[in-house]
């Protein structure tokens, strides 16, 4: 796949987003008045906005090139809280069993169980999220499964010095790419990916394992552990320093594990009150120890971001990827390759929208020894008046295999998704959704190193369910 096509699939999604950027800007004026807390620097105190007699302090340039994603919302005015919910739906899915060919629609129950957290304090922040719940298939039993999600996040903010700890754990029973399931691997952003969403936000897809690709039926277990340490170096710049654990393991034959490790470092830099400037270097390790070969990257990024305080953040970058890969047939050999990202995160009281592309090369998703991957997923979520909402999330993913072993063709793996969520409130904790979701993929597999790459995939799942949330529970 030509470099110019993912760049002009990432800027043909963008254009229609763009004229959210007005948007922001008038509702950021009309919405400063109503504000109750203002973001300075760091360490000093929540204060009401003034009459100007104090000139406001320069964005915190921390906040950009760190592990975490570029949101629109800054650190700071989030209140304490814990809050239990609970969903149930029923479902028809036309391929349970994730084979080609056509088959019947399947009657599937799923049960969903959450507890969030999150811990305030003037310095430090503490989130975690459980999910757990199971499928029942009602002519299948042997297909059923339960899934377990389990997220911890803990940051530490001081005049100079931040810290950031991060764990997401995840046992499925499928890929997560489009699966419309719950928690931050079914959804790019809050309010998207079933009834729920997730308060842990989003990581560089850089530190965290790939998995968007469309394997075989079977228990999937996912595991991300991430730090990083960043120094305030003057008023306007910082400096991240800051690794990273991934592992990707599949109980059942038949799928390629992978072990991958990141470090990184980077520089970041204020240029206004709303414009970032920032420079990533990462090296990266993936081994597949089963198969016992591996190979490392160095990636360097320039970024560029810009923030409409609380309603919105675009951030765009990229630079060149140096792959050493090592054949034992053919010998080693140094590809260079690019490296691109970009984001786009909008916020208003009644609408949502995220746009996300990323293109590296990544551990292969299972089924592939390394892949460089072009993936492109958007997440927009609007309220249609006070008791019905609405959400699209769309993706695309497109991979393509390094050389790795000698003698073997180079296999390409496309993969889409649609899913379609519209919702509808029965007082303040009783809510109704119906959904759909389409998922496909198309491998051009010959030969193929996994034992389950298939030359075409369809499935569309339909439901409806209802969420039980109560109000929350303050912690402060």
């Amino acid at each position: 796949m030509p470099i110019q096509k993912p760049i002009w699939m990432a800027v043909v999604v963008v254009l229609p987003l763009w004229p959210m950027t007005g948007l922001a800007q008038q509702g950021d004026q009309d919405g400063q008045a109503g504000q109750t807390t203002a973001i300075g620097a760091p360490g000093q105190e929540e204060q009401a906005p003034n009459q100007g007699q104090t000139p406001k302090a320069a964005p915190d340039p921390r906040s950009f090139s760190g592990a975490a994603g570029f949101s629109a919302q800054a650190p700071g005015g989030i209140r304490s809280y814990f809050q239990p919910s609970f969903q149930f739906s029923e479902m028809g899915d036309s391929n349970f069993s994730f084979t080609p060919g056509p088959q019947k629609f399947e009657t599937v129950d799923s049960f969903i169980g959450r507890l969030d957290y999150l811990k305030a304090g003037r310095h430090s922040q503490t989130t975690a999220e459980y999910l757990g719940g199971g499928t029942i298939y009602n002519h299948h039993s042997n297909y059923n499964t339960t899934e377990q999600q389990l997220g911890i996040n803990q940051t530490y903010r001081g005049r100079r010095w931040s810290f950031m700890l991060d764990e997401r754990a995840t046992y499925m029973p499928e890929s997560p790419f489009g699966s419309g399931a719950f928690g931050w691997t079914g959804a790019l952003g809050p309010g998207v990916g079933g009834a729920f969403g997730s308060n842990l936000g989003t990581l560089n897809p850089a530190l965290t394992p790939n998995e968007s690709l469309l394997t075989s039926r079977g228990s999937c277990i996912m595991n991300s552990a991430t730090t990083e340490i960043q120094y305030l170096a003057g008023p306007r710049s910082s400096i991240t320093l800051g690794g990273s654990f991934g592992l990707l393991h599949f109980r059942t034959p038949g799928s390629i594990d992978s072990r991958n490790g990141n470090a990184f470092i980077g520089f970041s830099h204020t240029l206004s009150a709303r414009d970032f400037l920032g420079f990533n270097y990462g090296f990266s390790l993936f081994k597949f120890q089963h198969i016992g070969t591996s190979f490392t990257t160095h990636q360097f990024q320039l970024s560029y971001g810009h923030r409409i305080n609380g309603r919105m953040a675009i951030d765009v970058g990229g630079g060149p990827e140096i792959n050493s890969i090592k054949d034992p047939v053919s010998g080693s050999s140094t590809p260079i390759t690019l490296t691109a990202h970009g984001s786009l995160d909008f916020r208003s009281r009644r609408r949502y929208a995220a746009l996300s592309y990323n293109r590296s090369t990544t551990n292969g998703g299972g089924l592939l020894l390394g892949a460089t991957t072009d993936n492109i997923q958007m997440a927009w979520t609007t309220l249609l008046s006070r008791q019905w909402s609405a959400s699209i999330a769309p993706g695309y993913s497109h991979n393509r295999s390094i050389p790795q072993t000698g003698g073997h063709a180079q296999t390409t793996i496309n993969s889409d998704y649609f899913g379609v969520n519209l919702s509808r409130m029965f007082g303040r904790y009783t809510s109704m959704f119906f959904s759909y979701n389409f998922q496909t993929q198309n491998s051009q597999a010959t030969p193929c190193l996994a034992g389950n790459c298939r030359s075409s995939f369809l499935r569309h799942v339909v439901g409806f369910g209802f969420d039980f949330h109560p109000r929350q529970i303050s912690v402060d």
